[in-house]
């Protein structure tokens, strides 16, 4: 039995690194008793297959490389992917808010001149504060 749940948790594992909140979730879904999604768990976190710190440094990385976003969105990702306050924290400290927004601008609009209001919005909607997303249109 042991060993169908930790196939199960490893084919999850599969696709992208997930937290350990995610596996339980899977787990839990599949109907399987509390002490062995703990058990799975522990193996995978010996293993080294598992980590939230990992994976919230992972997915910080990745989503500010494809879609750069502000750490106020980004914390909320985070903390729905069941991710503590602390890690989340730790995360996020050395973020370069402005550098980002900026690329977020660039990716977004190109060479297209765009009205302020509009530009504003996005970053909002992205996550940034509004103090970096007035201090970065400032500069335009």
């Amino acid at each position: 039995m042991a060993k169908d749940i930790l196939s199960i948790a490893l084919h999850f594992l599969k696709f992208r690194p997930r937290s350990v909140f995610e596996i339980e979730q899977k787990l839990k879904a599949k109907k399987i008793l509390p002490a062995e999604i703990k058990k799975v768990i522990q193996i995978l976190q010996n293993q080294k297959l598992l980590d939230d710190e990992k994976f919230a440094k992972m997915w910080v990385r990745d989503r500010n490389l494809l879609r750069p976003s502000g750490s106020f969105l980004l914390k909320l990702e985070l903390k729905r992917l069941g991710i503590g306050a602390e890690i989340i924290d730790e995360t996020l400290k050395n973020q370069d808010e402005e550098t980002l927004a900026c690329e977020a601008l660039k990716m977004k609009y190109r060479k297209r001149e765009i009205a302020y209001e509009k530009k504003a919005a996005f970053l909002q909607r992205r996550g940034f504060s509004t103090s970096i997303i007035y201090k970065l249109l400032r500069k335009s």
